[in-house]
Protein backbone atom coordinates (compact mmCIF):
# COMPACT_ATOMS: atom_id res chain seq x y z
CA UNK A 1 0.00 0.00 0.00
CA UNK A 2 1.59 3.35 -1.28
CA UNK A 3 2.17 6.48 1.07
CA UNK A 4 -0.70 8.19 -0.35
CA UNK A 5 -3.33 5.06 -0.37
CA UNK A 6 -2.43 5.16 3.73
CA UNK A 7 -3.15 8.85 4.01
CA UNK A 8 -6.46 8.65 2.38
CA UNK A 9 -7.47 5.32 4.15
CA UNK A 10 -6.25 6.73 7.63
CA UNK A 11 -8.57 10.41 7.16
CA UNK A 12 -11.30 8.22 5.60
CA UNK A 13 -11.37 6.28 8.85
CA UNK A 14 -11.28 8.82 10.96
CA UNK A 15 -14.18 10.62 9.10
CA UNK A 16 -16.27 7.56 9.45
CA UNK A 17 -15.01 7.20 13.71
CA UNK A 18 -16.27 10.95 13.93
CA UNK A 19 -19.65 10.28 12.24
CA UNK A 20 -20.32 7.02 14.18
CA UNK A 21 -19.54 9.28 17.40
CA UNK A 22 -21.96 11.86 16.63
CA UNK A 23 -24.66 9.34 15.54
CA UNK A 24 -24.40 7.57 19.11
CA UNK A 25 -24.82 11.01 20.58
CA UNK A 26 -27.49 12.69 22.38
CA UNK A 27 -28.64 14.75 19.36
CA UNK A 28 -31.42 13.00 17.48
CA UNK A 29 -30.90 15.25 14.43
CA UNK A 30 -27.99 13.83 13.49
CA UNK A 31 -30.03 10.36 12.73
CA UNK A 32 -32.43 12.29 11.19
CA UNK A 33 -30.58 13.87 8.89
CA UNK A 34 -30.27 12.01 5.74
CA UNK A 35 -26.77 13.89 4.26
CA UNK A 36 -25.09 13.01 7.47
CA UNK A 37 -26.03 9.30 7.38
CA UNK A 38 -25.21 9.09 3.35
CA UNK A 39 -21.80 11.00 4.58
CA UNK A 40 -21.04 8.37 6.85
CA UNK A 41 -21.42 5.78 4.06
CA UNK A 42 -19.21 8.03 1.95
CA UNK A 43 -16.65 7.69 4.56
CA UNK A 44 -17.06 4.18 4.79
CA UNK A 45 -16.65 3.45 1.16
CA UNK A 46 -13.77 5.67 0.98
CA UNK A 47 -11.61 3.38 3.83
CA UNK A 48 -12.86 0.30 2.05
CA UNK A 49 -14.75 -0.86 5.01
CA UNK A 50 -17.40 -2.95 2.80
CA UNK A 51 -18.29 -4.98 6.22
CA UNK A 52 -18.78 -1.77 7.99
CA UNK A 53 -21.03 -0.18 5.08
CA UNK A 54 -22.80 -3.42 4.87
CA UNK A 55 -24.16 -2.95 8.67
CA UNK A 56 -26.09 0.71 7.85
CA UNK A 57 -28.42 -1.88 5.58
CA UNK A 58 -30.71 -1.54 8.39
CA UNK A 59 -30.80 2.14 7.85
CA UNK A 60 -32.67 1.44 4.59
CA UNK A 61 -35.60 -0.27 5.84
CA UNK A 62 -37.62 1.53 9.12
CA UNK A 63 -38.72 5.01 9.32
CA UNK A 64 -37.37 6.32 12.99
CA UNK A 65 -38.86 8.13 15.44
CA UNK A 66 -39.01 11.96 15.37
CA UNK A 67 -36.77 14.22 17.12
CA UNK A 68 -38.65 14.33 20.17
CA UNK A 69 -39.15 10.17 20.57
CA UNK A 70 -35.68 9.91 20.04
CA UNK A 71 -34.49 12.11 22.58
CA UNK A 72 -35.99 10.74 25.06
CA UNK A 73 -35.37 6.97 23.89
CA UNK A 74 -31.67 7.88 24.62
CA UNK A 75 -31.89 9.63 27.79
CA UNK A 76 -34.50 6.46 28.87
CA UNK A 77 -31.66 4.15 27.55
CA UNK A 78 -28.29 5.51 27.61
CA UNK A 79 -28.62 8.57 30.01
CA UNK A 80 -30.32 7.11 32.75
CA UNK A 81 -27.79 3.88 32.68
CA UNK A 82 -29.94 0.98 31.21
CA UNK A 83 -27.45 0.36 29.07
CA UNK A 84 -24.60 2.63 29.35
CA UNK A 85 -22.40 3.51 27.03
CA UNK A 86 -19.23 3.41 29.26
CA UNK A 87 -16.28 1.55 29.18
CA UNK A 88 -16.26 1.40 32.75
CA UNK A 89 -20.13 0.01 33.25
CA UNK A 90 -19.04 -2.77 30.83
CA UNK A 91 -16.30 -4.02 31.97
CA UNK A 92 -15.93 -6.58 35.03
CA UNK A 93 -14.87 -3.57 37.92
CA UNK A 94 -11.06 -4.57 39.92
CA UNK A 95 -10.06 -4.52 43.33
CA UNK A 96 -9.73 -0.53 42.79
CA UNK A 97 -13.20 -0.15 40.87
CA UNK A 98 -13.02 1.82 37.68
CA UNK A 99 -10.48 4.94 38.99
CA UNK A 100 -7.91 3.36 37.50
CA UNK A 101 -9.61 2.35 34.08
CA UNK A 102 -10.82 6.36 33.56
CA UNK A 103 -7.54 7.69 34.68
CA UNK A 104 -5.78 5.83 32.18
CA UNK A 105 -8.44 6.91 29.35
CA UNK A 106 -7.66 10.42 30.55
CA UNK A 107 -4.27 9.84 30.05
CA UNK A 108 -4.56 8.77 26.65
CA UNK A 109 -6.97 12.08 25.75
CA UNK A 110 -4.16 14.40 27.92
CA UNK A 111 -1.13 13.06 25.69
CA UNK A 112 -2.94 14.49 22.61
CA UNK A 113 -4.54 18.11 23.79
CA UNK A 114 -7.94 16.57 24.26
CA UNK A 115 -10.20 16.88 26.95
CA UNK A 116 -13.47 15.22 28.11
CA UNK A 117 -15.58 17.77 30.36
CA UNK A 118 -19.55 17.50 31.63
CA UNK A 119 -18.87 13.75 31.57
CA UNK A 120 -17.10 10.90 31.90
CA UNK A 121 -13.74 10.14 29.81
CA UNK A 122 -15.18 6.32 29.04
CA UNK A 123 -18.08 7.11 27.27
CA UNK A 124 -18.42 6.02 23.69
CA UNK A 125 -18.55 9.06 21.91
CA UNK A 126 -15.03 10.42 23.44
CA UNK A 127 -13.46 7.29 23.12
CA UNK A 128 -14.67 7.11 19.39
CA UNK A 129 -13.20 10.64 18.83
CA UNK A 130 -10.25 9.74 20.59
CA UNK A 131 -9.83 7.04 18.08
CA UNK A 132 -10.39 9.29 15.11
CA UNK A 133 -8.10 12.13 16.70
CA UNK A 134 -5.11 9.28 17.20
CA UNK A 135 -5.46 8.58 13.37
CA UNK A 136 -5.62 12.07 11.94
CA UNK A 137 -2.86 12.59 14.23
CA UNK A 138 -0.91 9.50 12.25
CA UNK A 139 -2.16 10.57 9.00
CA UNK A 140 -0.15 14.36 9.61
CA UNK A 141 3.09 12.63 11.22
CA UNK A 142 3.30 10.61 8.06
CA UNK A 143 2.34 13.42 5.61
CA UNK A 144 4.95 15.52 7.22
CA UNK A 145 7.37 12.50 6.70
CA UNK A 146 7.85 12.33 10.65
CA UNK A 147 8.19 8.56 11.32
CA UNK A 148 9.34 8.36 14.59
CA UNK A 149 6.25 10.91 15.93
CA UNK A 150 3.90 8.29 13.25
CA UNK A 151 5.36 4.98 15.37
CA UNK A 152 4.26 6.93 18.59
CA UNK A 153 1.14 7.62 17.65
CA UNK A 154 0.66 4.30 16.07
CA UNK A 155 1.49 2.53 19.17
CA UNK A 156 -0.39 5.03 21.31
CA UNK A 157 -3.50 3.37 19.12
CA UNK A 158 -2.60 -0.09 19.36
CA UNK A 159 -2.77 0.31 23.13
CA UNK A 160 -5.83 2.01 23.07
CA UNK A 161 -8.06 -0.79 21.03
CA UNK A 162 -5.90 -3.45 22.85
CA UNK A 163 -6.91 -1.95 26.85
CA UNK A 164 -9.78 0.14 26.40
CA UNK A 165 -12.29 0.59 23.48
CA UNK A 166 -11.69 -2.93 22.02
CA UNK A 167 -13.06 -4.87 25.15
CA UNK A 168 -16.26 -3.51 25.58
CA UNK A 169 -17.66 -1.68 22.01
CA UNK A 170 -18.51 -4.92 20.53
CA UNK A 171 -20.50 -6.65 23.39
CA UNK A 172 -22.23 -3.00 24.13
CA UNK A 173 -23.38 -2.83 20.43
CA UNK A 174 -24.85 -6.67 20.85
CA UNK A 175 -26.46 -5.43 23.84
CA UNK A 176 -28.12 -2.33 21.72
CA UNK A 177 -29.38 -4.66 19.39
CA UNK A 178 -31.34 -6.73 21.28
CA UNK A 179 -33.30 -3.29 22.67
CA UNK A 180 -36.25 -2.93 19.99
CA UNK A 181 -36.77 0.72 21.57
CA UNK A 182 -32.88 1.45 20.40
CA UNK A 183 -33.52 -0.03 16.54
CA UNK A 184 -32.45 3.56 15.33
CA UNK A 185 -28.96 2.94 16.89
CA UNK A 186 -28.15 -0.05 16.21
CA UNK A 187 -26.88 0.26 12.86
CA UNK A 188 -24.69 2.43 13.73
CA UNK A 189 -23.74 0.90 17.31
CA UNK A 190 -22.75 -2.10 14.81
CA UNK A 191 -20.72 0.11 12.83
CA UNK A 192 -18.82 1.54 15.89
CA UNK A 193 -18.04 -2.08 17.15
CA UNK A 194 -16.64 -3.00 13.16
CA UNK A 195 -14.54 -0.05 13.02
CA UNK A 196 -12.66 -0.76 16.00
CA UNK A 197 -12.73 -4.45 15.47
CA UNK A 198 -11.56 -3.16 11.70
CA UNK A 199 -8.62 -1.31 13.76
CA UNK A 200 -7.42 -4.09 16.06
CA UNK A 201 -7.09 -6.65 12.72
CA UNK A 202 -4.84 -3.83 10.83
CA UNK A 203 -2.69 -3.61 13.72
CA UNK A 204 -2.76 -7.07 14.55
CA UNK A 205 -4.03 -6.02 18.32
CA UNK A 206 -6.01 -8.53 20.34
CA UNK A 207 -8.35 -6.50 23.01
CA UNK A 208 -7.80 -7.84 26.23
CA UNK A 209 -11.65 -9.05 26.31
CA UNK A 210 -10.63 -10.99 29.80
CA UNK A 211 -11.70 -7.80 31.51
CA UNK A 212 -15.06 -7.37 29.73
CA UNK A 213 -17.34 -10.93 30.72
CA UNK A 214 -20.11 -9.75 32.07
CA UNK A 215 -23.72 -11.39 31.57
CA UNK A 216 -25.80 -10.65 28.23
CA UNK A 217 -28.45 -8.50 30.60
CA UNK A 218 -25.37 -5.97 32.17
CA UNK A 219 -26.17 -2.92 32.24
CA UNK A 220 -30.10 -3.26 31.22
CA UNK A 221 -32.26 -3.03 34.30
CA UNK A 222 -35.11 -4.20 35.13
CA UNK A 223 -38.66 -3.49 35.23
CA UNK A 224 -38.57 -2.78 38.55
CA UNK A 225 -34.99 -1.71 39.36
CA UNK A 226 -34.03 1.99 39.66
CA UNK A 227 -32.26 3.25 37.26
CA UNK A 228 -28.83 4.24 37.79
CA UNK A 229 -27.68 7.95 36.98
CA UNK A 230 -23.48 6.69 35.09
CA UNK A 231 -22.39 10.13 33.91
CA UNK A 232 -23.45 12.49 37.08
CA UNK A 233 -20.02 12.39 38.97
CA UNK A 234 -18.53 15.23 38.35
CA UNK A 235 -15.56 14.28 40.13
CA UNK A 236 -14.53 11.99 37.01
CA UNK A 237 -13.57 14.12 34.36
CA UNK A 238 -10.23 15.62 32.19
Amino acid sequence: MGATTTLHDLRARAVALTLTAQCLGPEPSVLLDADYRGALRTALDEAGLDRALGELAAWESPELPDATELAGRWVRWFDLGRVAPYEGSNVVATAGGITPRLADVSGFYRSFGMAVTGDRPDHVVAELEFLALALLNEAEALEAGDDDRAAVVSGAVRSFVRDHIGTWLDAWAARVAEIPELAPWQPVAAVAARLVAEEAARRNVIPARSNAVLPANAGIAGEDEPELLCGDDDSIGI
